[in-house]
């Protein structure tokens, strides 16, 4: 009995050591797999304001839309649109530059199953300039024949330039031709939905995961609003085999000390850093110009900011190295034109071949106000007020240009930092005297920052309401004609009109400084579109 016991007892021994073995390895088998998945650790900074493509108008939403969701093209490093980069594998340009014949690859399919055929294209883009979905983005799609004619209720969605001959074949049909037209089909308002799905959700499209459905290398898993946001792959996407991340994990935190802190933790992957946090990083921060411009943008329906005079004197009256160097830190440089670095002119950079178009004078700039003072009839101006975002590095800028106006010009304005949503839903609005606000390349070309200021009608976003019989002129004659001369010279005709009455003061072409860990390959950073492409990311390790 003694020895059954003894026996007994060495075999409950052996056993548990043998589970207790199956059991770490086990632990050990699921940490190795934990270890291997692709998982992107990123900070977003800020709540998306909306993810309809058809109606988004921010960075934010577009970074979201472009890892979901794809168009013709998807631009690579160069910038350029290559054939098969998207749903598009070929396309044919007639001679005249005026007719696009598109063709869908084969076997695309939406995140549901559901193939993706030209006719989502055709209705996607009808949607987007259909008068009731009051896109703000609608004008970038004017270069379409009847686009814009049929966004201000002339004309119907029939006589629009744009239709499916069938499931795979796109016909596109121009107003006159535009060279940076296959640029614009990479961008996020050119991007088709399904138009049965679209139908069926109604006004909930897009305002959780399952109320919008993919058509690129990512879908939106989870969406916990001002929170967080979990993208995974899209098994269903054409080019899947060429997407090595599992998973991208975005936050939404303002505050940049709690960014760098988790940065440090090794909770991110990748960060932007500002100010002293770019000296903080200094050995490991990498500088990439982004294509933004950043700028007051001066409500001329304001009665004090209608006078040329005094719009210019706010705007000469700013230091713009000052502010680069002693406030940002990140590689951002002063700008005294709209147009940034980096776009192509006539021969080389816009940029370099028009030079400056202003400079700061204080001097001036008081004897401005003054005028412009004189010429109102008052001798103190009413309430100011300059909104920004409510960001770490906005609320030093915002700052940093209040002191500026203080000390050059003797005028306190007042501040108002608000939430990037509720920001862009008062510029939107018209509601605000002066914003800090910025614009970046949608496209490869000069256009895609000077028509933004033609006089506003229903489909231009010109929200500091300016107006220049001249300058619109200049703008539709670049717009009319293919030689590439003739355009760039009406466009720096155009920005100098721009610059010499002000409507809006750039302050800086900005760059993004970013620290990311070194096991981090294959990020897409662009100048045009979108920031970010992670499509061809992945984690070395």
């Amino acid at each position: 009995m003694r020895k059954v016991t003894v026996y007994l007892m060495v075999f409950i021994f052996l056993l548990s050591v043998a589970l207790s073995g199956c059991s770490s390895k086990t632990q050990q088998n699921s940490a190795n797999q934990e270890d291997k998945k692709q998982v992107l650790r990123l900070n977003l900074g800020e709540e998306p304001p909306r993810l309809d493509p058809q109606t988004t108008t921010d960075g934010v939403s577009f970074q979201v839309l472009n890892a979901v969701l794809e168009g013709l093209v998807r631009l690579g490093p160069d910038e350029k649109p290559q054939k098969g980069s998207g749903l598009a594998k070929d396309w044919k340009i007639s001679e005249d530059g005026l007719h696009y014949t598109f063709y869908l690859k084969d076997n695309i399919y939406w995140s549901d199953g559901n193939p993706i055929t030209a006719y989502d294209f055709e209705y996607s883009w009808k949607r987007a300039l259909d008068p009731k979905t009051a896109s703000d983005y609608a004008y970038i799609m004017f270069p379409i024949k009847n686009a814009e004619k049929y966004n201000a209720g002339k004309v119907t969605a029939d006589e629009v330039g744009v239709k499916a001959l069938d499931d795979k074949t796109l016909q596109v049909d121009l107003e006159a031709p535009t060279p940076y037209f296959l640029s614009l089909t990479a961008f996020v308002t050119y991007f088709p939905l399904e138009k049965s799905f679209v139908e069926k959700v109604g006004d909930k499209l897009a305002t959780t995961p399952d109320t919008l459905v993919y058509s690129g290398p990512f879908i939106l898993k989870e969406w916990n609003h001002e929170q967080n946001i979990v993208l995974v792959k899209n098994d269903k996407y054409w080019d899947k085999d060429n997407v090595k991340l599992d998973e991208i994990d975005f936050d939404m935190i303002k505050d940049m000390n709690t960014v760098a802190q988790n940065f440090d933790a090794g909770q991110y992957d990748v960060i932007s850093v500002t100010g002293d946090y770019v000296e903080k990083y200094k050995d490991k921060v990498q500088i990439h110009p982004n294509g933004f411009t950043y700028f007051l943008a001066f409500n001329t329906k304001n009665p004090v900011f209608k006078n040329e005079n005094i719009r210019k004197a706010f705007g000469l009256s700013i230091s713009r190295k000052e502010l680069t160097e002693n406030v940002l830190k990140d590689g951002s440089f002063p700008a005294y034109g709209f147009v940034p670095y980096g776009i192509p002119g006539e021969n080389g950079e816009f940029r370099k071949e028009v030079g400056d178009l202003f400079k700061e004078d204080v001097q001036k700039a008081k004897e401005l106000l003054a005028k412009g003072m004189k010429e109102l009839n008052i001798t103190t101006l009413p309430r100011i007020v300059l909104i920004a975002d409510d960001t770490d590095v906005a609320k030093r800028e915002s700052q940093a240009i209040q002191e500026f106006w203080k000390k050059n010009l003797g005028i306190n304005v007042e501040l108002q930092n608000v939430p990037f949503k509720i920001r862009l839903q008062m510029y939107s609005q018209g509601q605000f005297d002066v914003m800090l606000t910025r614009w970046g390349a949608d496209y490869n070309d000069p256009m895609t920052f000077l028509d933004l200021w033609v006089t506003q009608t229903s489909g231009q976003p010109n929200r500091v309401f300016y107006s220049n019989s001249e300058y619109d002129k200049l703008i539709q004659q670049a717009k009319q004609t293919n030689d590439n001369k003739i355009r760039m010279e009406n466009m720096k005709k155009a920005e100098k009109i721009l610059m010499e009455e002000m409507p809006i003061s750039p302050l800086f072409f900005s760059a993004t400084a970013y620290v990311q860990q070194d096991y981090i390959k294959g990020i897409v950073r662009h100048a045009v579109g979108v920031d970010n492409d992670w499509k061809w990311t992945y984690i070395e390790k």
